[in-house]
């Protein structure tokens, strides 16, 4: 062979791998937006599908919660979500920084609502106060350009009453700014609730999902593929909450670690980005969450775990967070923390199903590592929580993997051990583990 010819087929395979490489990359770029406005303007009215232009170009990366709205937007995400009326000095502030608002009307349940003290509503007697109230804030603040979506009501119950007041709302909203569109937001996509909605709120555009964990998600966007045909996101997303998961021999739920976190969100952002008629997700909750076990839902964790209504001077970023960042915009942050993989109870094989003696000191051994795969940095913080993640013990603070730590002296069933592996540059992650406390 000479050396023209050898030249001369190593260019032939540099022409053939940056061809291969483009279409690799073109099969990527169409798996990550599947969002398919075709589909849509298949299957709904002109008007409709007009007001479902913008998401032409336009994907809903969101966040749930305000904490770190500059961290949040330098890392791509581009719409925030709320549950009340945000002001307009708000809207203002959410448009300077390049937010797009899911703007959050809250509504009553049906019946028996939570307070203190407990209150009921009835939206056939009172369902026109509704719509008065809603009619002056559109009049107010519906022409704001941060405004994406209107949200009427946050997992309320579907009935017919409620929803055709919304629907009236829908109604009101359109007669004014017929390109605004409404939303409802619901618990997963039950075929029933979607079924509801089509018959006592017609006038509806979009359906939000709140759904946790990939498999929900999955069997919502297959739901509303299905059955509902217009446009709908995942108003809430992401992995296990609390009410559902692996159990305890006692039944406690067990909470998932961070790597199975991790895996979870990513399985969810595949669905998502493969679903025709999706336009999007919002992470809940961008914030740290402690009105349960703070682990579950939290991007950010308080490092002294205070009470729900106090706040930390600066929160710990997690990987959950990290993950979001690397979804939303196609990288890691520079930084990264720490991954707590697992938490071993006295040693014990079964560490789901540990139980220590009321009163007695036992041992607590951690598994994390950074990215880096070194964990010569990190430090650990302890807490055992009992009945609604109150603290019954902790903080303690360890620099190796390994702490002691004394057991509650009352037996029960309702204690985890919560832990954190923190580096040095306020990261971290935790999670907790169930223990049963019983009689020495």
């Amino acid at each position: 062979m000479t050396t023209t010819t050898y030249f001369q087929i190593m260019k032939t395979f540099k022409y053939i791998f940056h061809f291969l490489a483009v279409v690799l990359l073109f099969s990527l770029m169409s798996r990550a937006n599947a969002f398919n406005l075709a589909a849509l303007d298949s299957t709904v009215d002109t008007n409709r599908a007009a007001r479902y232009e913008f998401f032409k170009d336009f994907k809903i990366k969101g966040i749930c919660g305000n904490t770190r709205l500059d961290l949040a937007t330098a890392w791509g995400a581009n719409t925030i979500r709320t549950y009340t009326p945000p002001s307009r000095e708000q809207l203002d502030n959410y448009h300077r920084l390049g937010l797009k608002v899911i703007f959050g009307v809250w509504m009553p349940h049906q019946g028996e609502n939570p307070g203190k003290p407990k209150w009921s509503y009835d939206y056939k007697k009172s369902g026109d106060e509704q719509v008065r109230f809603f009619a002056k804030l559109v009049d107010k603040i519906g022409d704001h350009p941060a405004i994406l979506l209107w949200c009427l009501g946050n997992e309320v119950p579907l009935d017919p009453e409620y929803l055709r007041t919304i629907n009236r709302m829908s109604e009101l909203l359109h007669q004014k700014y017929p390109m605004q569109l409404t939303s409802v937001t619901i618990i997963n996509a039950p075929k029933e609730g979607i079924e509801a909605i089509k018959k006592y709120a017609p006038d509806v555009d979009v359906i939000g999902a709140n759904c946790y964990g990939a498999g929900a998600v999955k069997t919502a966007c297959k739901q509303f593929e299905t059955d509902w045909q217009r446009a709908y996101y995942i108003s809430e997303l992401g992995p296990q909450g609390p009410w559902w998961g692996k159990r305890t021999a006692w039944g406690q739920i067990c909470e998932q670690n961070y790597p199975e976190k991790i895996q979870d969100l990513r399985n969810s952002f595949r669905i998502i980005d493969t679903a025709p008629r999706c336009l999007g997700s919002a992470v809940f909750y961008w914030g740290c969450w402690k009105l349960q076990k703070p682990t579950y839902f939290s991007t950010f964790l308080d490092p002294a775990n205070v009470n729900p209504n106090e706040k930390a001077n600066e929160l710990f970023i997690t990987p959950m967070a990290e993950e979001f960042c690397h979804y939303w915009s196609g990288q890691y942050p520079a930084e990264r923390g720490p991954l707590l993989s697992r938490i071993v109870i006295d040693g014990l094989k079964n560490q789901k199903d540990a139980a220590v003696s009321a009163g007695q000191t036992f041992t607590i051994t951690a598994n994390a590592s950074e990215p880096s795969d070194t964990d010569s940095d990190l430090t650990y913080r302890w807490w055992i929580l009992g009945e609604n993640g109150k603290t019954v013990a902790g903080p303690i603070n360890s620099s190796t993997p390994n702490v002691h730590i004394k057991a509650p002296t009352e037996p029960g069933t309702n204690y985890v051990v919560m832990g954190y592996a923190i580096a040095n540059n306020q990261h971290a992650s935790g999670f907790t583990v169930p223990i049963k406390v019983i009689n020495p």
